[in-house]
């Protein structure tokens, strides 16, 4: 594991009081032993509602409270870049690209995760979670693998996580329009929008967001999210096939759904569900050209992260709009077997 760092490293509480006076005169001798009883019951009734009201009702509203599930308290977005590398081709065909990460961001921490790296990683951030440490441990398959460590590394560290075939254009602190910077914890960029059109060829959803780059606070909702639908889709796939997960050997799209794009859309979309309260689908994102924030989740259009793609009016010249985009990805690695893209 390469390791660069660049930089030195109310609550309020309103009381309230209430002030109870009750003011009795007395009567005269002749109406004394008239009128007490009802003064006396008109007392008694007011003391009570001010028990029900300001002492029954505080303490039932208080513990209704806590009993609430809490939001997260976040923190902004770590200054800190992630990238992987497993070692099955040279590092130096990637070397121009990494520069670029280093070069733009020098004000930014940056690790290098390698293989051996990685189960340090995991077994120091979920040695108490074996449920998430058994099977990644187990994991043979080199994309899998990397799939549900960056969603790992993210949840449990937080900061920017690329590909290695990724050359980023800005800094990242450019990103998040100055603004927006204390409400977002959470940065993903569009890389498939239908639009009006036909399916393109591998696409499995209207909209696909882009997971070879990608930024969270540390415990964001849509990190824990993925890594938990990651385990349990992986879990799911090898016991429907009676095999171990260290002799899964999935095909393109079983690696689509269980660790990719699919299963990483949909833990985003679950996420800003939540965060807006509404139901969120394609339509809140479809045709998008500017960036939007969707609860604290600031979503990219497709050139910020998928330019130069031949699809969802992607700008395919790096000439042409080349101030529009972040990130570009070169699919020097990719994955997919007789990938022609």
């Amino acid at each position: 594991m390469i390791h660069l760092d660049h930089k030195n490293s109310a609550n309020s509480r309103i009381s309230h009081s209430y002030v109870n006076s009750i003011g009795q005169s007395l009567a005269s001798s002749t109406n004394v032993i008239r009128r007490r009883p009802a003064r006396s019951i008109l007392g008694s009734f007011l003391f009570a509602l001010y028990v029900y009201f300001f002492l029954y009702q505080g303490v039932t509203r208080s513990e209704s409270r806590q009993e609430q599930p809490l939001q997260p308290q976040l923190d902004e977005i770590p200054s800190r870049i992630w990238q992987i590398f497993f070692g099955y081709t040279p590092l130096s065909d990637f070397a121009p690209a990494l520069q670029t990460w280093i070069s733009n961001n020098q004000d930014y921490s940056y690790t290098l995760m390698s293989d051996q790296g990685a189960n340090e990683f995991a077994r120091k951030h979920y040695a108490d979670r074996p449920d998430i440490l058994g099977p990644f441990l187990q994991l043979e398959f080199h994309v899998l693998r990397s799939d549900l460590l960056r969603y790992m590394i993210l949840e449990s560290e937080g900061g920017i996580y690329s590909d290695l075939d990724t050359v980023v254009q800005k800094s990242v602190r450019d990103w998040i329009p100055q603004e927006m910077r204390s409400k977002v914890h959470a940065v993903v960029g569009v890389e498939y929008d239908q639009l009006d059109g036909e399916p393109y060829y591998g696409m499995n959803e209207r909209i696909q967001f882009c997971q070879w780059t990608m930024a969270a606070s540390r415990g964001h909702p849509i990190m824990k999210k993925v890594v938990k639908k990651v385990v349990a889709a992986l879990n799911e796939t090898v016991e429907r096939d009676n095999i171990s997960i260290a002799d899964f050997q999935p095909s393109d799209d079983e690696v689509i759904q269980v660790s990719g794009p699919v299963i990483w859309t949909h833990a985003v979309m679950e996420a800003m569900s939540e965060a807006t309260g509404t139901e969120m689908s394609y339509l809140n994102v479809t045709g998008m050209t500017e960036a939007r924030l969707f609860g604290d989740v600031l979503v990219l259009p497709i050139d910020g992260f998928g330019a130069g793609q031949p699809h969802s009016n992607s700008t395919r010249d790096e000439n042409q709009g080349a101030g529009d985009f972040y990130v570009r990805h070169q699919w020097k690695g990719s994955w997919k077997h007789g990938w022609n893209g």
